[in-house]
């Protein structure tokens, strides 16, 4: 047996089979290429939501469903507006047609109607000269009965057919809102005046009140007796040097005690209400019973105080 020793292991192989081993190795990364993006492919198919046939074609009923009702209710809605603007129609043709015939029944009379406007003219007037008045003295007309008279007037005015004309209905309208101002306007509240005194040796109520700069009146020192109980305790001890308020006038949220007054008189006058009288002893029990020695009496000159309801 002859050996070529030309021959070498490694050129033993033959060509073909080292072809051979480069396509498998193409082979095998395909597979694994493959077998990576089956596991994405999986990977996304879990995180991703899915929708079925039957899921989808709920879906579209349900959008279906929706789109009718809307549809239905913008129908509804565009009648009710159709209705509506109806009704406007209306009422405006019957508004012209109640003028026309205003316009028809006076027009044969156009002196009637210069004269209405001109009485409602002539009520404006007074109303607007009430209103340039103090607010004390629109208080004192309307209490006279000054403003109801003029409403009285514009009430009857009211009755005639020509008040539906536009300009003497504008006119009405202003009438009605001065007179509603002027039932509003309230008394102002005047300044509380409030003099003092100061006390020297020898003095005692009865004789301050006694002068002729304080009241001049003796029995008024139940007043300076009230009007100062945030200082004297006992209306027989006061001393040198007190200075005493000295009230001029009725101060807010007060009630000067009247000769001839009672508790239920003065509850009725502040409160309408004469049952209300206890809510006024309980707020002036110390000085009822001071004055009166622990008796339930009231003096004229005493000042009481009005708790607010």
């Amino acid at each position: 047996m002859v050996f070529d020793q030309g021959i070498t292991t490694a050129n033993y192989l033959p060509r073909e089979h080292g072809k051979g081993v480069t396509g498998m190795t193409r082979t095998l990364f395909a597979v694994a290429l493959g077998v990576l993006l089956g596991v994405y492919a999986m990977a996304v198919a879990q995180t991703a939501p899915q929708m079925t046939m039957q899921q989808y074609e709920a879906r579209l009923r349900e959008c279906q469903n929706r789109q009718r009702a809307a549809d239905s209710t913008r129908a509804v809605v565009e009648q009710q507006i159709a209705q509506k603007r109806a009704e406007l129609s209306s009422l405006d043709e019957q508004i012209a047609s109640t003028n026309r015939q205003v316009l028809e029944a006076v027009a044969a009379d156009s002196a009637a109607i210069r004269a209405y406007l001109g009485q409602l003219d002539g009520i404006i007037q007074q109303l607007q000269a009430m209103r340039q008045l103090p607010a004390d003295q629109i208080v004192d007309a309307r209490e006279r009965g000054d403003l109801d008279t003029i409403a009285n007037q514009l009430a009857q005015l009211k009755t005639n057919r020509i008040a539906a004309l536009p300009e003497a209905k504008a006119k009405i309208q202003t009438a009605d809102q001065m007179i509603a101002e002027l039932r509003a306007v309230q008394r102002p509240v005047p300044e509380v005046r409030r003099d003092q005194y100061t006390v020297v040796r020898g003095d005692y109520l009865w004789k301050i009140a006694k002068k002729p700069e304080i009241y001049g009146d003796p029995y008024t020192w139940v007043r300076l007796y009230t009007a100062n109980k945030d200082r004297i305790r006992n209306p027989d001890l006061i001393y040198p040097n007190w200075v005493l308020g000295v009230p001029r006038n009725q101060a807010p949220g007060t009630y000067w005690v009247k000769r001839g007054d009672r508790m239920r008189t003065i509850a009725q006058e502040v409160y309408g209400d004469p049952s209300q009288w206890t809510k006024i002893y309980r707020a002036n029990r110390d000085v009822i019973e001071a004055v009166s020695g622990g008796r339930r009496v009231i003096y004229p000159n005493m000042i009481l105080t009005i708790p607010q309801n």
